[in-house]
């Protein structure tokens, strides 16, 4: 019985065209995805927009220290942490298709634009979030939960 299991299971990962092999060429493609797309930027971009909010909780800390902070992020370390999600989430062949896009015209556009977007997006969002928390606040004073 056990020896049926072994042979179904190899069976399966020849069938699939499974191999080592295979995996490393779909880490190189998810990295040269990544690459495309400009994730390495992006990361930084976001980091230094967080970067002022951090300066707001600490205020008394230089900015030489955040200068020093931004410096020593290790955008290589988190950019290997996309590599097993966008393997759980798109076969190699997808991961295939979105390189093709982003060598196209609107795939080089999208990536150009995309830094852009975030930023405002972030910006949105934060406008959003205060507009929600001081909804939430009102609520709460006019509930009775918080005394004013």
């Amino acid at each position: 019985m056990k020896k049926f299991f072994l042979m179904a299971f190899l069976a399966f990962f020849a069938a699939t065209g499974f191999t080592q092999e295979n995996a490393a060429e779909k880490q190189r493609d998810i990295l040269r995805l990544l690459e495309l797309t400009n994730t390495r930027d992006l990361c930084i971009q976001i980091f230094d927009m967080m970067i002022p909010q951090f300066a707001q909780l600490a205020p008394g800390v230089p900015d030489s220290f955040w200068d020093l902070a931004r410096q020593r992020i290790a955008v290589d370390d988190f950019i290997t942490l996309y590599i097993p999600i966008y393997d759980r989430h798109f076969s190699h062949q997808e991961i295939r298709e979105l390189i093709a896009f982003y060598q196209t015209p609107i795939g080089k556009r999208l990536v150009e634009k995309t830094p852009a977007i975030t930023a405002d997006s972030m910006t949105a969002g934060q406008e959003w979030g205060m507009k929600m928390g001081q909804m939430i606040m009102l609520e709460l004073i006019k509930s009775g939960y918080i005394d004013t």
